[in-house]
């Protein structure tokens, strides 16, 4: 096995699935993405959109600086524009990852078109596998290739290369990437189904939750007081203001009736 085929199958072959290999340059093998039971531990963004590669840059970014989750592989394809790889150490349900990706696209790529986004593993067959990275696209001499992420827009007009990509540096590019841990994924999947909650409250729901909210006291009696008693009594008669406060001004004026009851 190459070194670039031992860092394929360490970040994104299924647990116990050997990698086969390839018989011929001609061949574009893929990878299953998901098992017999249902269960994923690699997934994959495709954005076929040069346009999107800022959108793309924040989405890296951004799952590493807000996140801390480790850095993933961006690669390009004539067929599939960029792609964005993610390894997991444990694998998950589909489901689980589904939301995942879900959730990124929604905070990340919201400006994106649908029709431009794929994202995989999905339920239909051409969803359930991805092809392996680097390859030669079919009936060309072009290549996909993992790239390092700071040249990522230099490919916005063409995404692949014209020629064979060194295997070495290919692996090179993997050999230092990390799986994402069972509790990060936890974590980060509980934050962006918290942001969907958050964006999905009907109107009529925040205006419920606003009403509920304590509200702020204000007192709306104004004008001068020669004494403190003139002023509490202001406030016990005064109807705009709030209800504790007439309560609380009325128990503090209760001395000063009892003196007036005993003369």
């Amino acid at each position: 096995m190459s070194k670039l085929e031992s860092e394929l199958q360490r970040l994104y072959c299924l647990p116990g699935r050997a990698w086969s290999g390839t018989k011929s340059e001609s061949e574009n093998p893929q990878i299953d993405l998901i098992t017999a039971t249902g269960l994923v531990r690699c997934f994959v963004i495709s954005i076929k959109n040069g346009a999107a590669w800022p959108q793309i840059a924040t989405l890296y970014q951004g799952i590493q600086d807000e996140f801390e989750l480790p850095a993933p592989a961006i690669s390009i394809s004539v067929e599939e524009g960029y792609q964005i790889w993610f390894s997991l150490a444990e694998p998950v349900t589909l489901q689980a990852a589904q939301n995942f990706m879900e959730g990124l696209c929604r905070k990340y790529l919201a400006e994106t078109k649908t029709a431009k986004l794929k994202c995989r593993p999905g339920i239909t067959d051409d969803l359930k596998s991805v092809p392996k990275v680097p390859a030669r696209e079919k009936a060309s001499d072009r290549w996909s290739a993992y790239i390092d992420p700071t040249m990522g827009s230099m490919f916005i007009e063409e995404s692949w290369l014209e020629m064979t990509p060194s295997l070495d540096k290919q692996a090179g590019m993997l050999t230092g990437l990390k799986s994402i841990r069972p509790e990060d994924f936890d974590r980060v999947s509980s934050a962006l189904q918290s942001q969907l909650e958050t964006e999905t409250i009907p109107p009529a729901k925040k205006a419920e939750t606003v009403q509920q909210s304590p509200a702020k006291t204000i007192l709306s009696t104004s004008g001068g007081f020669s004494n403190p008693r003139s002023f509490l009594l202001a406030v016990m008669n005064d109807p705009t203001a709030n209800a504790e406060h007439r309560i609380q001004a009325a128990i503090a004026l209760l001395p000063f009736f009892a003196n007036d009851a005993e003369k």
